[in-house]
């Protein structure tokens, strides 16, 4: 049977911020049947090891930034685990109450996608409290945690792989959904277009982390992003065949015949081994998610 939910958790070389973001996803996630799946993309930073010794599922590759890298999430999510909802956080957004995954899944039922109220945006916001039922309607979205149904995902398709690096892959995959009739729409304003994102609060809060931001790299996404913009339909998550190999090498080698091993609480949040980084925090929450 496929699972429900599931979450992905997206990094680079940010190893002490996604270890605690696992840590926050496994202790504050009610939903039984959800799968985790952590895709990273070619870290360097001792990432790798510390995911195999919290025993993390893990879809990674060499580093072909976060459109990429996001992809390998959902594909491996939606795809081949057949989730019927999927959420993905950036590493530096974390759950910070118990049953946060609720009003996101709900909203993903509801709109087909839905994207992260974060607080640096108010004053895009337009109406809406930023639940499930009434979600911030906005002139701007971010990044750091989206859900999708897996009927958007179908239709609307993935991020676009010609993005590299990082920079704008969101706000052109975001838009397309919204074109074929998930999360928002479009509106007159003032006599012009104006695409309305519906965002919602969930229980996600951001925390500081490195920035591996590159101005040329946003700038060429940026051109990208407003010829892509014009381009109607679904994307795979590659652009040719030799693409198709990569990423279905990279999928392949992560899931290996065995879904419940994805299964966020199948292996017990006390089995984390000792040394773990994270491993004092996931203690805390679960002591507070108790009282």
């Amino acid at each position: 049977m496929p699972f429900p939910l599931g979450i992905g958790i997206i990094t680079y070389n940010r190893k002490a911020t996604v270890a605690a973001t696992i840590a926050r996803v496994r202790a504050l996630t009610r939903e039984p049947h959800a799968a985790l799946v952590v895709a990273d993309d070619g870290s360097s930073d001792g990432t790798p090891g510390m995911l195999r010794e919290m025993r993390v599922p893990v879809v990674a590759g060499i580093n072909m930034g976060i459109a990429w890298n996001k992809n390998r999430a959902l594909f491996v999510l939606s795809q081949l685990l057949g989730c019927e909802t999927v959420i993905l956080l950036e590493d530096d957004a974390q759950p910070n109450e118990a049953g946060w995954e609720a009003q996101w899944m709900a909203a993903a039922r509801r709109w087909g996608h839905v994207n992260y109220a974060g607080t640096w945006l108010r004053h895009h916001f337009l109406s809406g409290s930023g639940t499930a039922d009434d979600p911030v309607r906005a002139t701007m979205v971010t990044a750091q945690c989206a859900a999708y149904s897996r009927g958007a995902l179908t239709y609307a398709g993935y991020f676009d792989p010609r993005f590299r690096g990082f920079g704008h892959e969101h706000v052109e995959h975001t838009r397309r959904m919204i074109r074929l009739g998930y999360g928002g729409g479009v509106e007159q304003r003032d006599g012009k277009e104006q695409v309305i994102f519906h965002l919602i609060t969930g229980g996600v809060g951001v925390v500081e982390s490195t920035s591996h931001g590159d101005a040329a790299a946003a700038d060429r996404n940026l051109l990208l992003a407003r010829q892509l913009m014009a381009e109607q339909g679904y994307r795979a998550p590659w652009g040719n065949d030799s693409q198709l190999r990569q990423f279905r090498s990279e999928a392949e080698s992560s899931f290996a015949g065995d879904p419940v091993r994805f299964a966020l609480h199948g292996a017990p949040a006390d089995k984390v081994p000792a040394g773990s980084p994270g491993r004092g925090l996931l203690a805390r929450l679960l002591g507070a998610a108790g009282r």
